[in-house]
């Protein structure tokens, strides 16, 4: 348990998925997996040290959910390592069919929500069977919450795959002490309301007790589509919401783990990954990229911005290469599997067009690496190039500063991710801007080392300072500050705004 305004509660967190997956093996029988992430860094000593439960879809499909029943496994009990072992914490199961995962999560969360909310409203798919789905499912989250936790309970829901469960829980427990975080862009009101179902996502999100943002600009965002609605009169016509629910909205934008990536970084079988890759390479100089599939990364205008930065400057040929990882994701969705044929196809031009002898400027791998891979590709990169068309905050960036305790190294990174409000000492682009990429290319590749080393230092001091268990630290002060613990006087004082 935590002591927490005056009580000892259980902290439940609440995402789509489970930081632990269940798949069969070749016998039949289910094994677990650890999943990677910086919510699961972030999320665990806390859930040891409260014995809280993480409530999540455990990657499996089942027949008919309504008939599973909700089961809480301890995760010393699921065949994994654990640091501290001697701490646990308990997860909880929702259950969805194959109809469920591909409506609920396929079509509205990714299809509709995440293209929308990235700015891709050409992309957007707008379906009202979609949307009852997703509606049932975040109604089943909610019951599931209200099964396995009290009233005094801290209850923290995570990102746009759970906008509605808010609602459903407060009609189910209307005292209980409700938060929110919101891991992705929240859109201008021109984009926001685009989306039919809008009031009733604000309506939900109104019924917690704070909303936590990335950036400034999200939580602005979000501020002025209350306004609006509020002007029009289409809010606060539930019962829920006018029984004094005041919610509070903050902004603290999540990081990474950084102690233990410069850990890492020092680590003397990472050093001699990172030597291998420097003998193996064929030229000074190397860029990397490190990219989920997704068409809001912002791959192929970055490869026409190498491209143009080699036509223009044919005396930087076999003086670097870039390097592409891309990590496989939503395979079975055939708009992301064009994006790959897309991408592969263009990787193929420009090596066919810049090739010598012995150099290629691009090397590409589709596929994942380890921690210790991952870290030792990091350090030996001269440039990370990250350009995201949009990016609720970006954590890759903050990665590859982390690894670079050898104070050497220039990020070049999208205005458009929210990261950039913390990395002041970047190569700032425009990622729909090709010459821009280009310029960018270029500065970094020539820029002396000194100038480097004044900005990665920069940068590494502003990121270790804001790691991973300082956003965890900075939403629970927000969450003592919610109406229930305000003392007279902090009012005026409280650092986010305040809808009533």
């Amino acid at each position: 348990m935590i002591h927490f305004k005056g009580k000892d509660r259980q902290l439940i967190v609440v995402s789509n998925r489970l930081p632990f997956s269940r798949r069969r093996d070749k016998n039949g029988k289910f094994v677990w997996e650890k999943a990677a992430g910086g919510l699961i860094t972030a999320m665990e000593p806390i859930l040891q040290d409260t014995s809280g439960i993480w409530l999540g879809w455990d990657g499996v499909i089942c027949e008919d959910a309504k008939e599973e029943k909700l089961s809480l496994i301890d995760i010393k009990d699921i065949g994994l390592k654990q640091k501290n072992a001697e701490r646990s914490y308990q997860i909880g199961c929702v259950h969805l069919t194959r109809v469920e995962y591909e409506e609920y999560y396929n079509h509205f969360s990714n299809g509709t929500l995440w293209s929308l909310f990235h700015y891709f409203f050409e992309k957007c798919f707008l379906d009202y069977s979609s949307w009852d789905t997703y509606r049932k499912v975040n109604e089943r989250f909610a019951r599931c919450i209200d099964e396995i936790s009290s009233k005094d309970d801290i209850v923290w829901i995570q990102d746009f795959h759970l906008f509605m469960t808010p609602y459903y829980l407060r009609q189910l427990r209307p005292a209980q002490e409700i938060h929110f975080f919101l891991h992705v862009p929240f859109p201008h009101i021109d984009i926001f309301s685009i989306l039919p179902w809008q009031k009733q996502i604000l309506e939900s999100l109104l019924c917690c007790d704070t909303v936590g943002f990335q950036h400034k600009g999200y939580m602005r965002n979000f501020a002025g589509a209350v306004d609006l609605y509020r002007k029009e009169k289409k809010l606060f016509k539930k019962k829920t919401l006018e029984e004094g629910i005041t919610t509070h909205s903050y902004v603290n934008p999540i990081s990474i783990d950084f102690d233990l990536l410069d850990r890492t970084s020092r680590d003397t079988e990472v050093r001699g990954m990172v030597s291998e890759i420097r003998s193996k390479a064929s030229c000074p100089k190397q860029i990397i990229g490190v990219d989920r599939m997704d068409y809001s990364k912002g791959i192929k205008e970055r490869l026409l911005g190498l491209e143009v930065m080699l036509d223009d400057h044919p005396e930087l040929k076999e003086q670097f290469f870039y390097y592409q990882l891309i990590i496989p994701s939503r395979e079975e969705v055939g708009a992301y599997r064009n994006i790959k044929k897309e991408i592969d196809e263009m990787i193929g031009r420009i090596n066919g067009e810049f090739s010598t002898g012995f150099w290629a400027p691009i090397h590409y791998n589709y596929g994942t690496l380890d921690f210790k891979e991952l870290v030792a590709l990091y350090m030996a990169s001269d440039v990370a190039l990250i350009t995201p068309l949009r990016d609720g905050m970006n954590l890759v960036c903050k990665e590859y500063v982390a690894t670079h305790s050898d104070n050497d190294g220039i990020l070049v990174l999208s205005k458009f991710a929210g990261a950039i409000a913390e990395i002041k000492n970047c190569l700032p682009v425009n990622p729909y801007s090709i010459e821009d990429i280009a310029s960018a290319i270029y500065q970094a590749l020539n820029m002396p080392k000194k100038e480097r080393e004044k900005r990665m230092k920069r940068m590494r001091r502003n990121i270790k300072s804001n790691n991973i268990t300082t956003w965890l630290e900075n939403c629970l002060r927000n969450f003592r500050l919610s109406p229930i613990s305000l003392q007279p006087g902090e009012e005026k004082n409280r650092p986010y705004e305040t809808f009533d």
